[in-house]
């Protein structure tokens, strides 16, 4: 009977394949736009560093646009991961927000997403409709994911807010505003463990009691 259980569980192979294939996609999409930028990304130079079809590439996202959100996506869902957990485990809201603060940040200065960030500044104002497609898949998303977590802490009494998504983005403002501008500004630049650890505290700090928590 296990053997049996196993076998109807398994994975079709042709949807691991393809899984596989949409990975190896996204990830040479994600080297390929950095370097180049939109304009000059070439879907043959991905599918070159990526192996597979243009045709399968086509097939999965229909195109540089749709490969470029889906990149976006697969972004979202490495920043949100922490808050989904949290929210899941309805964490207390001390803890929950200083694990969510401290992921956020170090996921925010890693290399990749800075230069993800200079890129959407890059370009926003020759293709806008790309950098709007950026702001509501990322920013969006990611500031929806901590206000259902927020929310969820509301329900508990553990804070009392009548906007979650304001509050959301003001955590956030919070977090990420100085160490993030500065890795933007200094490439040599990476924040320690301690100045992440620190920032959040303060900015948990100041999000729960006001400036005066800082005297």
């Amino acid at each position: 009977m296990a053997q049996e259980d196993s076998i109807q569980t398994a994975p079709e192979p042709e949807a691991g394949r393809a899984e596989l294939r949409r990975a190896a996609f996204l990830a040479a999409a994600r080297d390929v736009f950095l370097e180049y930028g939109y304009e000059a990304a070439n879907m043959a130079e991905i599918v070159k560093r990526a192996g597979g079809s243009l045709s399968t590439l086509y097939a999965q996202f229909g195109g540089k646009k749709g490969l470029f959100e889906a990149m976006i996506d697969a972004r979202v869902n490495d920043l949100t991961a922490q808050m989904h957990i949290e929210l899941a485990a309805h964490a207390p809201l001390r803890e929950g927000l200083r694990r969510i603060g401290e992921t956020f940040l170090l996921k925010q200065t890693q290399p990749e997403s800075l230069e993800v960030f200079r890129l959407m500044v890059a370009q926003a104002k020759k293709f806008p409709e790309v950098a709007e497609a950026w702001s509501k898949r990322a920013p969006e998303a990611v500031r929806k994911a901590l206000a259902e977590y927020l929310a969820d802490r509301a329900r508990a009494g553990e804070i009392k807010i009548t906007n979650p998504d304001l509050a959301a983005a003001v955590f956030f403002d919070l977090v990420r505003s100085r160490i993030q501008f500065r890795a933007l500004l200094l490439p040599n630049y990476s924040p320690t463990e301690t100045e992440i650890r620190d920032t959040v505290d303060r900015a948990i700090k100041v999000f729960l009691g006001g400036i005066e928590a800082l005297s």
